[in-house]
């Protein structure tokens, strides 16, 4: 049995409505309250110091168009407490959105989309939000109006604050994507144009995008929209965890460590880079930094086989064509990279070594049989001393390329982000040129390991160099100590 809230948000705030129909149903979340933030708050979407007490407006005093929300604890929570319970009524899962007329006929025609659970998702969303007896209406009516904090709906003002950001790219194909979700959905189900314009289909997009949980529901694997645990804003590492409990038949958060008396209590989002926090949830962390020291900020980085990159030496281009396309990569590879020596670093230099092969160079690689070096991306070790140093030049020139791509420097964009008043907290502005920044240290990386790498290979004193690398990245020093 469900109980829908009679009560109409002109005689209370719907933030009050909202939460008596959580109550109502089932809910319990005794020691939270919600609050809201104007724009130069800093305690919206993630804070630099967990440790300072938050403050922000209890929502039903805030700004009705507020979509700067948080949920803080009222008094004092002890570890491991159980500080939130959603009973499974109360969430909106694909399931549901299978069922509508909508999701039979995606089901029914068997539709490629890009995003299938999130469509089933958003089409109960925009189904059953235009019914005003919807037993869901306390939960829509809170839910943000405009999402303009998601860089699918920034002006091109602001999207010129990312020029030189492959960010750039990546938006413009989540705008057609979803556009194409939207026009093949259509041709089978035509009423959907009704029910909802493209701009009305992107709302319900980024609004599942960026609130939807992963869940096991009864042995079933779904996703879902819980509400009032979607309001909990991200922070590493994490001091809640959430699961559907089978038994309470409810989702749940628990607390992982004692949480003060005022402050904000936070989910993890999980560890990220900035360009999926920006793309997915409309903010960008300015620290971000795991525990450990690991930074997930990544920059793709280009690496073309054109026949310019054949060189002097008298090399059948179409014999290194065939290696670098023997796993099915196209001529022009992304590899996406981040300051460690993690895989993807690995498959970058091998690509490199390749690139810059020379008749000599591809023949001990393909000599070496097909199980030793598979593909481009299998390259791992050094081939000879002169492959290497070109590999590094063709590094370093790819990172100065794409920093000047950029209309800032790195030291423009701290200066910036430093001067107090001139980008307020959590502003488009200020996403954009943190997710900027954080690019332009990974490119600033990888071009002080071509540096160091570099200067080691045409030294005559190798074990003098590897001293001075005190204090350099450690991903830095393993490579030029362990390839170099």
């Amino acid at each position: 049995t469900t109980t829908t809230t009679t009560t109409t948000t002109t005689t209370k705030s719907k933030y009050a409505v909202f939460e008596e129909w959580l109550l109502a149903n089932g809910a319990t979340f005794p020691h939270l309250e919600l609050r809201s933030y104007d724009s130069s708050d800093s305690t919206s979407k993630e804070s630099k110091d967990p440790s300072t007490p938050d403050e922000g407006l209890p929502c039903e005093d805030a700004p009705d168009d507020s979509e700067m929300r948080g949920v803080h604890a009222n008094r004092p929570i002890a570890a491991h407490s159980q500080i939130l319970t959603i009973p499974r009524r109360l969430l909106i899962t694909v399931e549901m959105g299978k069922a509508t007329p909508l999701g039979s006929a995606i089901l029914r025609h068997g539709l490629d989309l890009d995003a299938p659970k999130h469509v089933f998702l958003m089409v109960f969303l925009l189904q059953d939000r235009v019914k005003e007896d919807s037993f869901f209406r306390p939960y829509y009516d809170v839910l943000p109006r405009t999402l303009s904090n998601m860089p699918i709906f920034w002006t091109d003002e602001e999207l010129s604050m990312l020029e030189g950001s492959h960010l750039l790219s990546q938006i413009a194909d989540r705008k057609r994507a979803i556009s194409e979700d939207y026009e093949l959905i259509c041709s089978v189900a035509p009423s959907l144009r009704t029910l909802a314009t493209l701009a009305d289909f992107m709302w319900a997009r980024m609004c599942v995008c960026s609130r939807n949980f992963g869940l096991l529901v009864n042995g079933v694997r779904t996703s879902a929209l819980v509400p009032h645990a979607d309001m909990l804003n991200h922070l590493r590492p994490r001091e809640t965890k959430w699961t559907f409990d089978n038994d309470q038949q409810a989702f749940t958060i628990t607390s992982l460590r004692p949480l003060a008396a005022g402050s904000q209590i936070y989910d993890s989002y999980g560890q990220k880079c900035n360009h999926r926090f920006l793309l997915n949830y409309g903010f960008a962390v300015e620290d971000n930094v795991e525990a450990d020291g690991f930074c997930p900020n990544e920059v793709p980085i280009v690496v073309a086989l054109t026949q310019q990159e054949s060189g002097s030496d008298p090399l059948r281009f179409p014999e290194k064509t065939s290696f670098w396309t023997r796993d099915g990569s196209p001529l022009v590879r992304r590899v996406r990279v981040c300051a460690s020596n993690n895989d993807n670093t690995k498959s970058l230099l091998s690509l490199l070594r390749v690139l810059v092969a020379t008749r000599s160079d591809l023949g001990a690689v393909t000599k070496a049989g097909p199980y030793m070096y598979r593909s481009a991306r299998d390259v791992r070790f050094g081939l000879n001393c002169g492959n290497e140093a070109r590999a590094l030049e063709a590094l370093s020139n790819a990172c100065e390329a794409q920093l000047r791509a950029y209309p800032t420097t790195a030291a423009e964009d701290r200066e910036a982000l430093d001067t107090p008043g001139l980008l307020q907290p959590y502003s488009n502005a200020r996403n954009a040129r943190v997710q900027v920044l954080g690019e332009k240290a990974v490119l600033g990386h990888f071009g002080e390991l071509a540096a160091c790498g570099l200067a080691l290979l045409r030294s005559d004193a190798w074990e003098e160099e590897i001293e001075k690398m005190d204090g350099r990245h450690h991903a830095i020093v393993q490579y030029c100590k362990d390839v170099v």
